[in-house]
């Protein structure tokens, strides 16, 4: 299977510098901008089933990307979502500045926020499940920052400092059931 796996388009929340989390922020014009830019990237691809987290942000941003796409079919397809791609859990840390979450996390403290490898773990179950769905098919999956980092650091992909996975990014992995492979990062 061919994963297409991208970070939604910029929110007040990233423009501010602030954790969003769980927080249902939606996108800002930059955001919407960099949304529809992005279809440029799916160029060469066509998708044959559309995922995003259920966060508005992941959402648009996905539609924006397929809408925006030099394909008919990438147009026409509907985005599914699941609860599984949404962004890790910031817990405490939802809405306080970036600075303030570093801050935190140097003292050692965890306010309740979703281990790393917590959310690593239910981003490959969804994988391994839409694997036994559709193992010759190109899936998109549209998600965040966050929780994409956690991925492939923690599933041994590429190891990714905080921060990295830039706004609308799209890394592409091929994925036999058992082993992920990088094909591109963050493009």
């Amino acid at each position: 299977m061919r994963i297409i796996l991208a970070r939604h388009g910029e929110t007040d929340y990233n423009k501010n510098k602030k954790v969003q989390g769980h927080s249902d922020i939606p996108l800002n014009e930059e955001g919407i901008r960099q949304g529809k830019e992005a279809g440029k990237k799916l160029e060469g691809y066509e998708i044959d089933v559309a995922y995003s987290s259920t966060l508005e942000r992941a959402f648009d941003t996905a539609r924006y990307m397929l809408n925006n796409s030099n394909s008919e079919n990438n147009k026409n397809l509907s985005v599914i979502k699941d609860k599984r791609l949404i962004e890790k859990s910031y817990g405490g840390y939802e809405g306080v500045s970036f600075a303030e979450y570093g801050a935190g996390l140097k003292a050692g403290e965890t306010r309740g926020m979703e281990l790393d490898t917590e959310a690593a773990d239910r981003v490959e179950e969804f994988f391994k499940e839409k694997y036994n769905e559709h193992p010759d098919k190109t899936i998109l999956a549209v998600c965040h920052g966050g929780l994409i980092r956690s991925f492939l650091t923690q599933k041994g992909i590429k190891e990714v400092s905080r921060g990295v996975i830039i706004n609308t990014s799209v890394s592409v992995l091929d994925y036999d059931g058992e082993k992920f492979t990088l094909v591109e990062f963050n493009k």
